[in-house]
């Protein structure tokens, strides 16, 4: 094997090993920097997926919400509607009632259709508050007067007027009246 001793050709090698250095060092770094570039565009595709799943699972959460509340206004109007269906069957005269066959047909006819109406507003998950000689519940119940009575202490001893819930929203708060220890 020869040797190559020409000054020229030593040089020209020792640059080109240079230049091989400086390339070697150049594509290790940019290397470096396309891997820092990978891993961040990865970070921002998951964050991208997760806020996307976050989004979905809010949407469905405010359809069901939505969905499940969406009567509450016509709800709210139909309790009234229910409540004078229950003031009838309450006040009807109950001897007419059993003299006159006509007047019987009536009330049984008030009769169904408040049951059939009952039926309609449970279905639709709306629910009849009536507390009546039930503890109190400041969540379902409102008190508009406490009254000395021998019944235990913060009992629900007359109800002015029934509330309504849907689902577990309520709809409107049942008046009543509470027990309170008569005073000696």
């Amino acid at each position: 094997m020869e040797e190559n001793n020409n000054p020229q050709s030593n040089s020209q090698d020792s640059k080109q090993e240079t230049q091989q250095e400086e390339i070697k060092i150049t594509s290790e770094e940019k290397i470096i920097e396309l891997e820092q570039k990978l891993s961040e565009s990865n970070d921002k595709i998951l964050r991208a997926f997760a806020e996307l799943d976050n989004v979905r699972r809010r949407s469905r959460e405010e359809l069901e919400k939505s969905a499940k509340f969406a009567i509450s206004n016509f709800a709210s109007d139909l309790v009234l509607v229910m409540e004078n269906f229950f003031l009838a069957s309450e006040n009807a005269p109950k001897a007419e009632i059993e003299k006159v066959p006509a007047i019987k047909n009536y009330a049984d006819a008030i009769v169904m259709t408040e049951k059939e109406l009952m039926k309609v507003l449970e279905k639709n998950q709306v629910r009849r508050i009536y507390p009546l000689n039930q503890k109190f519940d400041h969540n379902f119940h409102e008190a508009i007067a406490h009254v000395e009575s021998e019944s235990e202490e913060e009992m629900v001893i007359q109800v002015i007027q029934a509330g309504y819930s849907i689902a577990d929203r309520l709809i409107r708060p049942a008046l009543v009246a509470v027990a309170k220890k008569k005073e000696v």
